[in-house]
Order: structure tokens, then sequence, then C-alpha cells
């Protein structure tokens, strides 16, 4: 309702509409101000479920060429097998990384220890940078994942045995809040000598793999390792 006061326009609002209105202003501005607490409680709302990759079933016939443990062509850990050292996994290309770290392999010649090796480079996949420090005791690689990443189980079931299978993917375990849009890092740590393989998911902080010590961090789409040789 309007009305006229000398020239000047005044407008009436009824009580049972202007203090609604208002309520609805005041609740506006605070679903604002606490949207990211709002969100973490509807998401922690459902409760937290357990994610794994159990049942995978091996699709390989030869196991002589298993990406893991056999010699395949379009693997490198094969190639690593004789450092001793450790790296990394990028399961779903199969490009593997290694810590330019002293070798426990003492047939390994002192020139091919290379100290203080610096490499980076992307593989369409990954982007992955790593560094070896002048004495060769602590080395570390970042890798950096696509926004969209996705743990593509094809590539394990297609190129490695059962056994190596259910290794990896047991790496691969996570959890997460029920509403929560979370996938697998679709990383592993790997023993080169021991074929062993480690977790690299956001719960894994740390582990001793032989004699060294493993530090991971995680932030956002980035994953680094640092490793200490730790040997007295």
């Amino acid at each position: 309702m309007m009305k006229k006061y000398e020239g000047k326009r005044y407008y009436r609002i009824r009580a049972t509409v202007f203090w609604p209105t208002v309520g609805l202003f005041i609740l506006l501005l605070l679903g604002v101000y606490f949207k990211d607490e709002l969100y973490e409680k509807w998401l922690r709302s459902g409760g937290m479920e357990d994610v794994t990759f159990e049942g995978l079933t091996s699709a390989l016939e030869d196991k002589a060429s298993c990406y893991l443990c056999g010699s395949s062509d379009y693997s490198l850990v094969d190639l690593f097998r004789k450092s001793g050292r450790i790296g990394v996994i990028s399961l779903n290309d199969w490009y593997v990384l290694e810590f330019h770290i002293k070798s426990r392999d003492e047939s390994v010649p002192l020139s091919e220890e290379g100290y203080r090796t610096s490499t980076f480079g992307n593989t369409g996949e990954i982007i992955y940078s790593s560094e070896g420090s002048y004495s060769g005791k602590m080395a570390s690689i970042e890798v950096t994942l696509p926004e969209d990443f996705r743990l593509q189980t094809d590539i394990l079931e297609n190129n490695l045995c059962q056994e190596c299978l259910d290794k990896v993917t047991e790496t691969l375990d996570f959890r997460k809040w029920r509403y929560e849009e979370k996938e697998a890092i679709p990383l592993c740590l790997v023993d080169f000598r021991t074929q062993e393989v480690y977790s690299l998911q956001d719960w894994h902080k740390g582990c001793l793999i032989r004699d060294y010590w493993v530090e991971i961090e995680h932030e956002g789409d980035k994953v680094s390792a640092d490793v200490y040789d730790v040997a007295e």
C-alpha cells in the first residue's frame, strides 16, 4: 500500500510480509557466510565409507609379460629391477619413476649413481619432477595429476598377473565421506628389488621400505614423496 505525504511517497508493507522477508534475507546471508561449513556437514551427514578394488580379475594370459613381475617391453620396472632402489608408478599409463638415491646394489658403478640429478617431464597422463641430493642420501619426486583423474582399472586387469593385480589394488583402498566426490589416486610406490608396492593414497603419510624412509604429502592434485636413506 502506498501513501503520499507532502509530495513524498511512502510504502507500507504488512508485518506478515516484512518479517518473513527479513528472515529469509538473513538466512541467505548466513548461508553464504557459512557455506563451507554447511557443505562439510552435508558431506558428513552420510557417514564414512571404504572404497576398495577387490574382485578385479586379471585378463593377462602370459604371466611373463606382467608389467610388475614380468619383463614386458611396455614397462620400465624390469629395467630398474637391478638398481636396488625404489620408485613411483603411474598406474594409468604405467610410467615408472626412480628416486635418484644411492643404490643398494654394489655392482652399480658410481658414475651411474646420478647424484644431484634433476628431471622433469609430461607423459600426457602426469606431470612429474624428481631430484636427488649430492650425497645420494635423499631424493624427491613430485607428481601432478589431471584435475579429472580417474583410475583406469582396465589397464591393471589387462597387464598384471592376478598376484600382482591383488597387490596393486590393495594399495588403492581409501576412505571418503559418502557424498564426497573422490577418486583413488592412480599412483603407488614400488620397491624394484622385492617388487612390493606401497600406497600413495592421501591417508598414507609415510612408510619404511627396507632402509629407505618415505615421507608423503598431498596438496590438491599434487603428490610428493621425499625419500631418505636411513641405513647406518
